[in-house]
């Protein structure tokens, strides 16, 4: 499991593929021995195709995502943006406390905590119904978010529906509904009906975000992605029972502020199936680059470092920098956040005395003892991850919806002998 850690870290960093034209640039900052951090250059053109495409298993991407536009001026990029700084730091590392009073905007992240918490994967979805035709008549009051990209085996934890209100033309302080109605199909195509997914109760004189909970709907859309014709708003004056239009209410539509614009935010966790399919795919990358090690490659000083047998390295097992910086992958036009991360590595001897500092494990020390009776019998222990944390990585898939996703065991956090 260690191999495969510093292997998969590695897969990120070597690669650098844009548009089918290779970049020199790694992207693969290493120790080189002597406390300083050089860049670890070339792997062949070949090789680096074949590891962007693993590493984008090993993310559960089929693909490079290509967004069209690359913006944070929307609602949901700079949602999600807020988000990625309220549960992780600046460099993505995961916050072992969440806190409860951070606000987004008005929304308090407190209100989100348990399926932040409970997910591996936050989405955000862009309303799209402009773009679908039985939608595009009633903007307004429509919205389909694409559900194409969230697999079955992808379990929904929850989903809200945000959209934002400015205060009414009139009615004062009145109670008003606003329901939200899946979009069914009836017997014939032409036939469509209305099943009522959710409501909120809200005051005229209301301005800010309201929240849906529209988990049932999701729910159905992973399961049956055919079934979502999208949504459809109604907002009912309580005390008369008539219903009033979403732009008099207040309701910013289409045509509204940017950062102002309906978004459905999705939180999933991630099955077995999908994490096993993601070990195996770092298997066998593990044995390719074995491969690729062996090939004649251009040497810098960090390459050949990298090269030089353990036994010629004689400082004590300790954690040692090692930096991913996304913008030299050319993978800035779709991550949002971060530029990069400092994933470290563990290296070094375990060799008797083991010291405190070393963390070694009580059978590391009896391994070591019987290899400095019989090296033949027994190996010495070897340096690795004691503890490790995770990484978030914020961005943007191929239709502008904004992926949160948190990669457990990215980042080594200690170092012992094992």
């Amino acid at each position: 499991m260690v191999v495969n850690l510093n292997i998969s870290i590695a897969v990120v960093l070597l690669i650098c593929c844009v548009d089918d034209i290779v970049c020199w640039s790694s992207g693969y900052y290493i120790d080189n021995g002597v406390d300083q951090t050089e860049k670890l250059h070339e792997i062949n053109p070949r090789s680096k195709r074949e590891l962007q495409q693993e590493i984008l298993t090993l993310l559960g991407l089929h693909h490079r995502p290509k967004p069209k536009v690359h913006t944070n001026d929307y609602s949901a990029p700079r949602f999600m943006l807020d988000l990625y700084n309220t549960i992780a730091g600046a460099d993505g590392i995961l916050l072992d406390d969440t806190p409860s009073f951070r606000i987004s905007g008005n929304i308090s992240i407190g209100d989100i905590i348990e399926p932040i918490q409970g997910a591996d994967v936050i989405m955000s979805f862009v309303n799209r119904a402009k773009k679908v035709p039985h939608l595009r008549h009633e903007k307004d009051r429509t919205f389909f978010f694409d559900f194409s990209e969230v697999t079955v085996e992808e379990k929904v934890v929850k989903a809200e529906l945000r959209i934002f209100k400015d205060k009414a033309k009139k009615w004062k302080s009145n109670d008003f509904q606003i329901q939200i109605y899946l979009i069914k199909q009836g017997p014939d195509p032409e036939d469509k009906y209305l099943e009522s997914v959710g409501n909120v109760t809200t005051k005229a004189d209301h301005v800010g975000w309201l929240t849906l909970d529209l988990t049932k709907a999701a729910e159905l859309w992973t399961q049956y992605p055919a079934a979502n014709l999208g949504l459809y708003m109604k907002i009912k004056f309580i005390r008369k029972g008539s219903e009033v239009d979403p732009d008099k209410f207040g309701i910013v539509g289409h045509r509204g502020a940017k950062n102002r614009q309906p978004f459905l935010t999705g939180f999933f966790k991630a099955s077995q199936k999908v994490n096993l399919r993601k070990t195996r795919a770092a298997e066998r990358y593990k044995r390719q680059a074995m491969h690729d090690m062996s090939a004649d490659e251009p040497e810098t000083p960090a390459y050949r470092y990298a090269r030089y047998p353990r036994r010629i390295r004689r400082w004590p097992c300790q954690r040692k920098q090692m930096f991913v910086k996304f913008k030299d992958l050319g993978w800035q036009s779709w991550i949002i956040a971060p530029d990069g991360f400092q994933a470290f590595y563990c290296e070094g001897e375990c060799q008797f005395p083991l010291a405190a500092h070393m963390n070694a494990t009580n059978h590391a020390i009896v391994q070591t003892l019987v290899h400095l009776m019989n090296p033949k019998q027994a190996p010495s222990p070897g340096c690795a991850p004691t503890k490790l944390g995770a990484q978030s990585v914020l961005y943007f898939d191929d239709n502008l919806n904004v992926v949160l996703q948190k990669f457990p065991m990215m980042i080594v956090k200690s170092c012992g002998c094992h």
